[in-house]
């Protein structure tokens, strides 16, 4: 499929008709150039509202919702002037339109026309032949419409870059029905719808009578248990997965941010301590060294007479010699009862038992000339003006480390302080998280209820159809009916996990190319429910709820090319704001790897900013057509350019810049 041309009318930013004639048959990239404001969205919405009709995702405009008389008509209160165009209107048009001629091998004409009064508006959907003749209209065109491409399957393909993270949200159920009508498992679906039609009005057909008002009852209460069963299943999913899981990844970062904030403070206070314990026994070290240092060296230093005496006692009687001579010995125990000044005869016997040489019981290794002379010259190596500094710098540093730590403790006290929004907000999350699991714990009560109701209503339905079915032939069609329901149902579960597992494979391939290095998610998985989830390269489970939008961009960039190589047809792709929030690296992969490679009709909606980027530079060679839009009062005109005037019209505005 491809779009050969696009007819705007009166439609949106677009006043007369504005036609595009896409001739992209050697290169699949187009682009239509404009600022914002000047038609790009309304050039998308109406390809969106040529081949759905008012879709739900039109509905929505911002932050607010539309009803679809408002989205058609306008509305004041909301400040939307509705699809006709201001001019037109200004000018008394009445009929908008918009016609995309579509070439899938033979050509057609998909024509959406609205006619507009001031409080109404009629909608009517033609398809043309390639004459111009009619061969199908309204309910009946939408089908062959949706059987070519359905509504679902349209968001991978026209969307806006800005916008398309919201994809890998993947909290509603939409995205399951997209990948569903992607793998076509939707025919099952059908399969077991139109059987169960048929296996009803055989019943209401054979029954008696009499039962035929029962069973009907008992037939409808069935379905609206259904129905309540589903929508409480709904509720049950939805609260699960959007508001309890949105509620617990906002927790997540609050603890971990407060958890941060307490491990910064422990941590740097831990590390001053123990820094301040070290300096504190350093100091110790050095004041015990210092006091016996200067036990000995202090009177040598304040006396050198007697440094000197020492020094030559030393030299003359101890140096180089092996033993102390007993004279020596004899004068030194003369000079120490001098000093006493007293025959102390207990001095006497203790020196003569400690000093005797002819004592062979008692050690003297003490006093071993060989010692005494290497403890005199070490006294010498002890420089006490340095040990002093060591002391002073310990001192000092003892005081930086005080100052420190009690300035951390105060800043944690202070930071502490400013966190107390975050603690309470931590206080508010898992209040409401209790609250949200008390909702869900509810919602699974009431769905066990009214299934066990359903359960019994079933089989008291079972038994009112079964005894009236005696009838063999009937029966037999009933039994084929369910069977044929039990295959459809074990078909879809046995294709959509093979085909699920080829589509993932497919996914992955893309998200390799397009994920840049450092990115932390390594590979994507699509669960049985075709939730998403993310895993790193050590194949741990990533929280995608907080991821940055851009990742979530690339993310969901994968998927939609991951999702347009699997399916069989080609579709255009059209793309608003293509670089959408992604940074460099990613919108350079993005530029060199998706766009070239999405479909073989790439139409790309650029602003002028965005064309700077030197991406484009690379992408030239696969444009084949370049647009212009231009908006001047409402009103929406294209000229057609030449892409290499373009980009080297940026490049040259680029070069400027940096002169």
């Amino acid at each position: 499929m491809r779009f050969k041309s696009i007819a705007i009318e009166n439609l949106f930013s677009y006043h007369g008709k504005i036609s595009f004639d896409f001739n992209n048959d050697k290169q699949p990239i187009t682009l239509i150039i404009g600022e914002n404001g000047f038609g790009k969205t309304s050039f998308i919405n109406s390809i969106k509202l040529a081949l759905h009709g008012i879709s739900k995702d039109l509905l929505q405009i911002g932050a607010q919702s539309l009803t679809k008389s408002e989205f058609v008509l306008g509305s004041k209160h909301k400040n939307f002037s509705g699809m006709l165009n201001r001019n037109a209107k200004a000018a008394g048009h009445t009929t908008a339109k918009v016609v995309v001629e579509i070439d899938e091998g033979d050509l057609f004409t998909v024509e959406r026309v609205f006619k507009f009064d001031e409080k109404s508006y009629t909608e009517t959907l033609f398809l043309r032949d390639e004459e111009g003749s009619i061969f199908a209209q309204d309910s009946e065109a939408q089908d062959i419409i949706n059987s070519k491409l359905s509504p679902t399957m349209a968001q991978f393909f026209f969307f806006d870059g800005e916008k398309v993270q919201t994809i890998a949200d993947f909290s509603h159920e939409e995205f399951t029905k997209m990948l569903e009508d992607v793998l076509e498992l939707d025919i099952y679906d059908q399969m077991i719808k139109d059987s169960e039609s048929i296996i009803r009005k055989i019943t209401k057909n054979e029954l008696d009578s009499n039962l035929q008002e029962e069973v009907e009852a008992k037939f409808t209460k069935l379905t609206e248990l259904s129905q309540e069963i589903e929508d409480k299943k709904e509720k049950l999913k939805y609260e699960q997965k959007t508001v309890l899981r949105e509620l617990n990844t906002t927790l997540k970062q609050v603890e971990s941010k407060l958890g941060k904030l307490k491990s910064k403070f422990t941590h740097a206070i831990a590390n001053a301590k123990e820094k301040h314990t070290k300096l504190l026994e350093d100091k110790k070290v050095l004041t015990d060294f210092l006091k016996q240092a200067t036990l000995v060296q202090l009177p040598l230093l304040l006396n050198k007479t007697l440094a000197q005496k020492v020094l030559h006692d030393i030299d003359e009687n101890y140096r180089g010699k092996i033993q102390i001579d007993t004279d020596l010995l004899a004068q030194k125990k003369s000079a120490l009862l001098a000093l006493l000044d007293s025959e102390d005869t207990k001095v006497s016997a203790a020196f003569d038992k400690v000093f005797s040489a002819t004592s062979e019981n008692q050690s003297v290794l003490f006093a071993d000339p060989y010692r005494i002379e290497k403890q005199y010259d070490s006294l010498s190596k002890i420089e006490l003006s340095k040990l002093l500094k060591s002391l002073s710098d310990n001192r000092l540093a003892i005081i930086a480390i005080t100052k420190e730590l009690h300035g951390l403790e105060e800043q944690q006290i202070n930071e502490l302080k400013d966190a107390e929004s975050d603690r309470i907000k931590e206080k508010d999350l898992l209040k409401n998280i209790g609250h949200q699991e008390a909702i869900c714990e509810a919602l699974e009560i009431q769905i066990n209820e009214l299934t066990e109701t359903h359960k019994t209503l079933k089989s008291e339905y079972d038994r009112l159809t079964i005894v009236e079915h005696q009838h063999e032939l009937t029966q037999k069609k009933i039994n084929t009916l369910n069977a044929v329901i039990n295959v459809a149902r074990q078909m879809k579960s046995k294709i959509k996990k093979d085909k699920r597992l080829s589509l993932e494979k497919t996914i992955n391939e893309k998200f390799s190319k397009l994920r840049k290095d450092g990115y932390e998610a390594d590979h994507i998985r699509l669960d049985e429910d075709f939730n998403i989830n993310i895993y790193d390269k050590d194949n741990k489970a990533m929280d995608i709820l907080s991821s940055s939008s851009g990742q979530k961009q690339i993310i969901a960039t994968a998927l939609i090319w991951g999702i347009s190589e699997y399916i069989p047809e080609e579709i255009p792709m059209v793309i608003d704001t293509p670089l959408g929030r992604l940074d460099e690296n990613n919108q350079t992969r993005i530029l060199n790897e998706f766009y070239p490679n999405a479909s073989n009709q790439v139409i790309i909606l650029p602003t002028p900013s965005e064309l700077r980027h030197e991406g484009f530079q690379h992408l030239k060679e696969h444009i084949e057509q370049v647009y212009i839009l231009s908006n001047a009062g409402s009103a929406t005109t294209i000229t057609e350019a030449s892409i290499e005037n373009i980009i080297l019209s940026k490049q040259h505005k680029n070069q400027e810049l940096v002169k």
